[in-house]
Order: structure tokens, then sequence, then C-alpha cells
């Protein structure tokens, strides 16, 4: 099913007040729908409001009542309230949904449900090789449907097919096949969180040094409150002119003098619209260098440069080949 979102907000719009898109992306990827048009638009535009599709409104609260008098004449007779906050209302097959700001988006799962048999995470592919990947295996499973989110050198996969269940069966094994040597993750945890759980498994403590990636990866690491507890040194220090000779010095000096067991020392520079970005991953007998080039708006190489050494960092883990 596709929706048209609107936002009307003078807050949102004008950027003081910030709008979670990227849950409302997962949520409409669990149930396998699409936003098929989104706008963020000052109050006042609500008055132009027309109800050609299924829709979402969202604005604050104290207006909602208000828009919807507003357009009464055309939202039909049948409608639901759903945990005293979002009003539905149904005109044949057409949803038209309010639901205020302040409410917790997953609220929307209980309208749109949660389709999902399974889901995929990986790293390495973009979004269209997955795609054609996916439409691929349509003709091998039945009524296989899908939905694919690209996330800064991330791509999130939720499916369903005809007689899913709740065990393992042949056709989430054929597309776990078909995406293996790309797949990082079979549930709702991400890079972060496993990075955490291999650590505490293996009982080790790591150290993590950055400078272009701007604390983003010890950001995102300690988002998880428990990871402070593993995570000996925490540090932005900018180089100059750091060949790879300084850079594996930094990190066998981060090593020693934090007493870690596995250290992260990244550096990099900015070039035009290219971030150029390398990093280690070491452990006490070996530094591993991993070099790469990210182009475009620079907060999204940011990120893929974040997201791309906390892969290899799990990927590290996950062998199993470090001397600590």
């Amino acid at each position: 099913m596709d929706f048209k979102v609107y936002i009307f907000s003078d807050n949102v719009f004008s950027g003081l007040t910030k709008f979670d898109l990227a849950k409302l992306n997962l949520v409409f990827a669990r149930s396998l729908c699409n936003i098929c048009h989104l706008e963020i638009l000052p109050l006042e535009k609500q008055k132009d409001l027309r109800f050609e599709n299924c829709c979402i409104v969202f604005s604050e609260n104290e207006n909602l009542d208000n828009i919807i008098i507003d357009h009464y004449s055309f939202l039909g007779q049948e409608k639901d309230i759903i945990a005293q906050q979002v009003v539905v209302f149904k005109k044949e097959e057409q949803k038209i949904i309010f639901i205020p700001l302040e409410s917790d988006l997953s609220i929307l799962s209980q309208i749109l449900g949660d389709n999902v048999a399974c889901q995929f995470h990986l790293f390495g592919l973009n979004k269209n090789s997955v795609v054609e990947k996916l439409e691929y295996l349509k003709g091998e499973i039945a009524d296989l449907k899908y939905k694919v989110i690209e996330n800064n050198i991330l791509i999130d996969v939720y499916l369903s097919y005809q007689g899913q269940g709740d065990m393992i069966d042949d056709n989430q094994v054929k597309i776990a096949t078909a995406f293996k040597s790309y797949m990082f993750s079979e549930n709702d945890l991400n890079l972060e969180k496993i990075i955490y759980q291999l650590l505490k498994m293996k009982n080790l403590s790591m150290s993590i040094c950055e400078n272009v990636t701007k604390g983003k990866i010890i950001s995102s690491l300690l988002e998880n409150a428990d990871f402070s507890d593993i995570l000996k040194l925490a540090q932005i220090k900018f180089f100059e002119d750091a060949d790879n000779e300084k850079l594996h010095k930094e990190t066998e000096n981060i090593l020693q003098s934090s007493n870690c067991d596995l250290a992260v020392v990244t550096n990099g520079s900015i070039e035009g619209d290219s971030l150029h970005f390398v990093f280690t991953i070491a452990d006490k007998k070996e530094i591993h260098f991993y070099k790469c080039t990210f182009t475009g708006n620079l907060d999204q190489s940011i990120e893929m440069a974040k997201n791309t050494c906390l892969y290899h960092l799990v990927k590290k883990l996950r062998q199993n080949d470090f001397a600590f």
C-alpha cells in the first residue's frame, strides 16, 4: 500500500523540531508499505490538503483537531481511534491517518501492521544490485514481497512470502544464500550492538582514536550505555601529514598506553567533494590497514566511513583470528 505523508508544522518546517524520518522509514519497511510522497509544510498549508490517496497527516497534537474539522466532509464516516492518539478514517480502500508529532512513531505499526517474515542487513552491495537479486528470487519464491532501504553504504532488506512460519524454511535459506557474502545481521541487531556483544562475549576491551569522522564512531558505540564499561580510551586527535608509518606508530601507542585488547585508529582528509579515509584495527600482535574514498555530500561520506569501519571491525571479531 502506498501512502502520501504530510507534516504540517511550523517548527519542523523551520528546523526547530527534528522529525525522525529514519524511524518512519523503518515502520514502513516492516509493514512492506511505501511512502510515495512526503512533504514538510507550514501549518497554514493544511487548508490546501486534498485526499486523493491513502494519507498520513502529522502535526502537533494541539493542531490536529482543527485540521480534521477543516476537512471532515472529505473523510468519510468510518473511523477508529488508536491508543487515544491516532485517528484513522476509512473510505472504501482508502485510509487517512492523523497522528500527533508527539506520538511514538511505532504506534503506526498497529495500523500498518508488521508483515515481515525475515530481515537481512548488508554491506558492500548497492541498492540496484540487491533489487536485481530479489527480483530474480521472485521467480522461485511464491508471493515474495520486499522493502529495501539504503542507509549510508548499508542496506536493510525486509521480506515476506507465501507459507512463511516461525521456523527457518527453505525459502529463507535460499534468500540468505543469495546475500551471504554481504550479510552482517539477520535480526534487529545493528553493527554497534554486534560489536558490543562480541567484545563482551570475548571479555575484550577497546580504545578508539578518530578525527575526520568527527567522533561519529565513538558516539554511535556509546549509544549503548554499557559500552563505556569496555571502552578504555576514546579520543579525537588530528595528525599532520600522517602516512602509514605514523598511523602504525599511533596505533601501537594507543594499544600500549591504554592497555586495551583492541584498538581502532582513523585518519583521513577532505579534498573537494572526496573524503579519503584510512583506519587501523589492531590487537597486540598485528595491525590491519584499510583505505577507502567516498565522494559526494560530506555528512553522508562521514556516515559511510563510520559504517565501513564498524563493519570491518565486526568482520575481524567474527573471524576470531586476533591474538589477545
